[in-house]
């Protein structure tokens, strides 16, 4: 075969799901952030979502929260009055979490943990304020065995600056290689386990995080609140834990490009009843899978 008819056959094949995914990685500079969830079983990104998009989720998260725990408005620096209910079902509260699920540094990420067939499973807010006590260090592989490759993977965005006595982030570095839980009291607890380390960083980054690695958070000590966006993913075949496909409109399709509808499981032919599966709606994604 000539030079030129090997081209012309390279630029008709399409590119493979795992060129597609390291293609990402390569473009968005995240080699060492791939590295980072091998050996420590989580990764940092920095600077993650811009300042408009973090004020729009704090306000809808903050009126959800105010609402569910019967209050007329609560304040992010101030709040002293007790704990306040979570934020849940975010991504049909606001538009502004439509781009946030399609975050193209957390996507990426995903990708790599769960295949380009991935689906979203929830987008959920912590809502911690002072008295709130530390929450015990676990996999949010939870209902499933622990694997590697992993089944679930969350990308915890942080709202607020995150600060140890302010209720920071938990993870236990290399946890997700024991693939184990951990189960003694000094193993679960923030503060006994000698392994584990706050991850400290600006409003705006992210913390993606294996379904296989140990983390929580520290006992908020201060007034104020911390706020998080925990959006999961899962691979195609685990129930997601919010009712996601259920909720989607027409509307919401529309203004999102085709990757949206994948993320959120609306091209999956599962669920099903008596009138059977429905094929039409398993489309392949944008190339070919290896």
């Amino acid at each position: 075969m000539s030079e030129a008819a090997e081209q012309s056959r390279d630029q008709q094949t399409p590119p493979t799901s795992r060129e597609v995914v390291f293609g990402e990685i390569r473009r968005l500079g995240l080699e060492a952030h791939v590295l980072e969830l091998e050996e420590q079983g989580f990764t940092v990104v920095e600077n993650a979502v811009p300042q408009d998009q973090l004020e729009r989720m704090r306000e809808v998260i903050m009126a959800q929260s105010a609402e569910k725990s019967g209050k007329d408005a609560i304040d992010l620096d101030t709040w002293d009055g007790g704990q306040l209910r979570e934020g849940c079902y975010l991504l049909y509260e606001d538009p502004v979490f439509e781009k946030l699920v399609q975050n193209e540094y957390t996507v990426a990420l995903m990708q790599y943990l769960l295949g380009r067939s991935m689906v979203l499973s929830t987008v959920y807010s912590h809502v911690r304020s002072k008295g709130d006590p530390a929450l015990p260090l676990h996999t949010d592989q939870w209902t499933l065995e622990l694997s590697n490759p992993v089944s679930v993977a969350v990308a915890n965005y942080a709202l607020v600056d995150y600060k140890k006595d302010h209720g920071a982030f938990a993870v236990v570095p290399g946890s997700n290689h024991m693939m184990r839980r951990p189960a003694a009291k000094r193993e679960i607890d923030v503060y006994q386990n000698p392994n584990c380390v706050p991850l400290e960083m600006k409003a705006g980054s992210v913390v993606v995080t294996a379904g296989n690695t140990w983390h929580g958070a520290y006992e908020r000590k201060v007034p104020g609140l911390r706020l998080n966006a925990a959006v999961v993913y899962c691979r195609s075949w685990i129930r997601t834990q919010e009712l996601i496909r259920e909720g989607i409109t027409q509307e919401m399709l529309d203004r999102n490009p085709p990757r949206f509808a994948e993320l959120i499981g609306v091209n999956n032919f599962l669920g099903f009843g008596r009138e059977g599966p429905n094929f039409a709606n398993a489309k392949p994604l944008a190339s070919r899978f290896d």
